[in-house]
C-alpha cells in the first residue's frame, strides 16, 4: 500500500468526507472579508467541518433586518393610510381625506426618519455585499466530495483515489492550525509566510481536474482505443502521484509542528521553573542565609536556554518542509505540462 493511502486510512479512512473549500480567485476580496465578518468557515484550514449556508449570497443580519425590515413595515403602513384618504378625498369626504393624509405623511416622516439612522450602518457593514458581489457569490466554486467524483451509499456509492487524498489533505490542514506552535507567537512569521488555505485548494484543483479528464478519457475506451487510454492514463497517474507526495510532505510539516509543541511545552515549564526558582531565591534573601543557592538556580536555568535552542533549530527546519509543499505549481510543472499535453 502507498504511503499516502497508508495516511489515508490512519487518518480519515473511518471518517465520512464532510468538507466544502473554496476554489481561490473565484471570488474576490470583498466577499471573503464579508464571510469572514459573518464567521462563515470557507477555507481549508478551518478547524472545523466547512458547510455551504444559504445566508452566503444574501444580506441577512441585523443592520440589514433593522433597515430593510422597518423601512417596508413604515411604507407599508404609509400606503395603508394613503389608500384610504385617496379614496376618500375622492369621494368628497375631506375631513377623513386630511386625517388620513396626516396620519401617512407622519408615518412618511418616521419612515425617512428611521431609514437616514438605519441606512448608513447597514450600507457600511462589514458584513454586507453589494449586489455586484451577490452575483460573484453565486458563482463561487468548491471542491466538493462530489466533485471529486465521491458518491453516498452501500449499494451504488462510489469514491475515488481523488478524493481520498483531498480528505486526507484537509484533514491534515485542520490539524495543524489546531496545534499549539501554529498559533504561538513565536511562529508568527514562519506561519505568514505559509499559505495552507491556498495550498490545499490548489491540490482540490488539480484533483478536480484529473477525475474529469480521466471520465472522459475512459468514454472513449474501445477496442481501437484501448491502447491509447491506458497510456494516457499512466501518464495521469504521473500527476496523482506528484500531488500525493505533496499531501505527504503536508504530513511531514504536521508531524514536526508536534516535535515544536513538545519542545514550547518544555520551554513553558522551564520558564515557569525559573519564575519559580526566582520567587524561591528571594524568600531565602529575606529569610535565611544561603550563599549557594544563587549558583546553584543559575544551573538550573541553563535547561531553559538549551530549549529555546532546540526551538530555533526546529522552526528553521519547519520552513524547509514547508517548501516541500507551499511551492506547489513547481513541484507539478512537468506532471501538468503531460496533463497537457493529452488535453491538446
Amino acid at each position: 500500500m502507498s504511503e499516502w493511502k497508508s495516511l489515508w486510512k490512519r487518518e480519515c479512512g473511518k471518517t465520512a468526507p464532510i468538507y466544502r473549500v473554496l476554489v481561490p480567485d473565484s471570488v474576490n476580496e470583498a466577499v471573503l472579508r464579508a464571510w469572514s465578518a459573518r464567521g462563515y468557515r470557507y477555507t481549508a484550514g478551518a478547524p472545523s467541518a466547512i458547510m455551504l449556508t444559504g445566508g452566503m449570497s444574501r444580506n441577512f443580519f441585523r443592520s440589514s433586518v433593522l433597515f430593510k425590515g422597518g423601512t417596508a413595515a413604515g411604507t407599508a403602513v404609509t400606503a395603508g393610510f394613503a389608500a384610504p384618504g385617496g379614496l376618500a378625498l375622492v369621494s368628497g369626504f375631506a375631513d377623513a381625506a386630511l386625517t388620513f393624509g396626516g396620519m401617512g405623511a407622519a408615518t412618511a416622516l418616521g419612515t425617512g426618519i428611521f431609514a437616514a439612522v438605519t441606512g448608513p450602518k447597514y450600507f457600511r457593514d462589514p458584513k454586507r455585499l453589494s449586489r455586484k458581489n451577490r452575483r460573484k457569490v453565486s458563482g463561487a466554486q468548491w471542491v466538493t466530495p462530489a466533485s471529486l467524483g465521491y458518491l453516498p451509499g452501500r449499494k451504488e456509492g462510489r469514491d475515488t483515489d481523488e478524493q481520498r487524498l483531498f480528505h486526507l489533505a484537509v484533514t491534515i490542514a485542520r490539524k495543524i492550525v489546531r496545534t499549539r506552535a501554529w498559533t504561538h507567537p513565536i511562529l508568527k512569521d514562519h506561519v505568514s509566510r505559509v499559505d495552507l488555505d491556498h495550498a490545499v485548494a490548489s491540490i482540490g484543483v488539480r484533483l478536480q481536474e484529473l477525475v474529469s479528464l480521466r471520465e472522459e478519457i475512459e468514454g472513449i475506451r474501445d477496442a481501437g482505443t484501448a491502447k491509447s487510454v491506458e497510456t494516457y492514463l499512466s501518464k495521469l497517474a504521473v500527476a496523482f502521484s506528484s500531488m500525493a507526495r505533496r499531501v505527504e510532505s503536508m504530513h511531514d510539516y504536521y508531524e514536526r509542528l508536534l516535535e515544536l509543541d513538545q519542545q514550547l511545552m518544555l520551554l513553558h515549564n522551564s520558564e515557569r521553573s525559573r519564575e519559580l526558582g526566582d520567587r524561591v531565591l528571594d524568600v531565602l534573601s529575606r529569610t535565611a542565609a544561603d550563599d549557594s543557592a544563587d549558583w546553584q538556580f543559575r544551573e538550573l536555568r541553563i535547561d531553559a536556554d538549551s530549549q529555546s535552542s532546540i526551538i530555533s533549530g526546529l522552526v528553521a527546519e519547519l520552513d524547509q518542509t514547508a517548501d516541500d509543499f507551499d511551492d506547489f505549481d513547481t513541484r507539478l510543472a512537468a506532471a501538468q505540462k503531460s496533463v497537457d499535453e493529452l488535453e491538446a
